[in-house]
């Protein structure tokens, strides 16, 4: 993370960068070098992950590449986040769930949405495009396969897209919904 995106140039022709964050450092911290180089700086590691999005995203190279976020640990978050509220991290100050007895979502659920559409809404707002996002525990082989077979899936989505530039008014038959994930609850 502290190394400023200096290798990224070797990636000129990547079809799709695959971003992965941990969900569970939402309120772990860690030093980082300050950017002036004169010390370190305490700083949330959400935040730090954010950031790294954020260079990544708007670097020249990957201008027209899709984006798939990985968010991993989902089962540590789902334990963790009904004790240390998702506020915790600074960007999600304005996190308010509904109240489970209104609403059949967990809270860990909820919380996972909410964080996903956080960096959709930033990825959206800097590409003007979709940001394609799944969720994964990473010592759940099955969770790790379907996260690779969603990546996949984007990749055929994104040939398409290229081969029909013209005239088609649906941009693919291939899910790229999160309601589409095994781990979204169906009402």
């Amino acid at each position: 993370m502290n190394d400023g995106c200096k290798w990224v140039e070797m990636f000129e022709d990547v079809q799709a960068v695959v971003f992965c964050v941990a969900l569970s450092d939402y309120d772990q911290m860690w030093f980082s070098p300050e950017s002036s180089g004169s010390g370190s700086l305490l700083q949330n590691k959400m935040m730090q992950s954010k950031e790294l999005f954020e260079t990544m995203i708007r670097h020249p190279c990957f201008k027209d590449t899709p984006f798939v976020l990985i968010l991993n640990k989902y089962d540590i978050f789902e334990e963790k986040v009904n004790r240390v509220h998702l506020s915790a991290c600074e960007w999600f100050n304005d996190f308010s769930p509904v109240q489970p007895h209104h609403n059949n979502q967990s809270l860990a659920h909820q919380a996972y949405y909410y964080v996903a559409m956080k960096f959709k809404d930033l990825y959206a707002s800097i590409t003007g495009r979709k940001l394609f996002v799944w969720q994964t525990r990473a010592r759940d082989r099955v969770t790790i396969d379907e996260a690779f077979k969603y990546t996949r899936e984007v990749l055929r989505w994104d040939e398409e897209k290229e081969d029909n530039y013209y005239g088609v008014a649906e941009d693919s038959f291939y899910s790229t919904d999160m309601s589409s994930s095994p781990f979204v609850r169906q009402e």
